[in-house]
């Protein structure tokens, strides 16, 4: 179980997942970070319905840089190794 702190609110959003500590930061800061940049401080929707609309988005969004990272490193893998 991690959690996830956010700046808007008091309480904590707990996820249960095997993720790293660090995609977890990543989505913390998406979360904060979207949060005040779309000012939704003024929402007529509640807190707890926009945290959690912005952690699936941040989920998405992270993992599917993650999976671009990795396919990126693999082309650069097979690039390195026709040097060799």
């Amino acid at each position: 179980m991690k959690e996830v702190h956010l700046s808007f609110q008091e309480d904590k959003l707990k996820i249960e997942t095997d993720c790293a500590d660090e995609i977890i930061n990543k989505i913390e800061e998406y979360i904060n970070i979207n949060y005040l940049k779309h000012n939704l401080s003024d929402s007529l929707i509640p807190r707890q319905t926009v945290s959690n609309i912005l952690l699936v988005n941040a989920v998405y969004e992270i993992l599917s840089l993650e999976k671009e990272k990795e396919e990126s490193g693999e082309r650069i893998n097979k690039v390195l190794s026709s040097f060799r």
